[in-house]
C-alpha cells in the first residue's frame, strides 16, 4: 500500500485540551532556583538532541524504488515541510517555550533578589520549625 492511498499514521480531529492555550506555571519563591536549574538541563538535553537530528531524520529513497522514494517523500514533508503541523516543526516550537520558561523564570529570580536581596528568609533556606 503506499501511503498516497491513505496507508501509514493516523491522526485525530480533536487536539487535546490544552493545545492552543496559556498554561501558567506556579512557583514558590523559594523553589525558583531549582525550577530554573530543572527546565535548563531539559533543553540542553533536547538541543544536544536537535543539533543534528534534521539530517540525520531525514529519509532518504533507501531502495532506489518508487515505493521507498515516495515514503521518503511524505515522512519528510510530514516530519519538516508541513508547517505548523509538520513533527519537527513542533519539537522546535517547544524547545522555543522551555527557552521561554527559563527566561521567565530568571526574570523573576532576577526580579525577587532586587527586591529582597539574598535575604535567607525570603527564600526559603532557614529551617521553620
Amino acid at each position: 500500500m503506499f501511503i498516497a492511498d491513505g496507508g501509514g499514521g493516523g491522526t485525530t480531529d480533536t487536539p487535546p485540551a490544552y493545545s492552543g492555550t496559556q498554561q501558567k506555571l506556579h512557583v514558590d519563591p523559594s523553589a525558583i532556583p531549582e525550577a530554573k536549574k530543572v527546565f535548563v538541563e531539559a533543553l540542553d538535553r533536547l538541543d544536544v538532541q536537535l543539533r543534528d537530528a534534521e539530517d540525520a531524520l531525514r529519509a532518504r529513497n533507501w531502495a532506489g524504488d518508487p515505493v521507498s522514494r515516495e515514503t521518503a517523500q511524505k515522512f519528510n514533508q510530514d516530519t519538516f515541510e508541513a508547517g505548523d503541523s509538520a513533527a519537527y516543526t513542533a519539537i522546535k516550537e517547544y524547545r522555543n517555550q522551555l527557552h521561554g520558561v527559563v527566561q521567565q523564570l530568571q526574570a523573576i529570580e532576577d526580579n525577587y533578589r532586587r527586591v529582597e536581596g539574598d535575604n535567607v528568609a525570603s527564600w526559603g533556606r532557614v529551617k521553620r520549625d
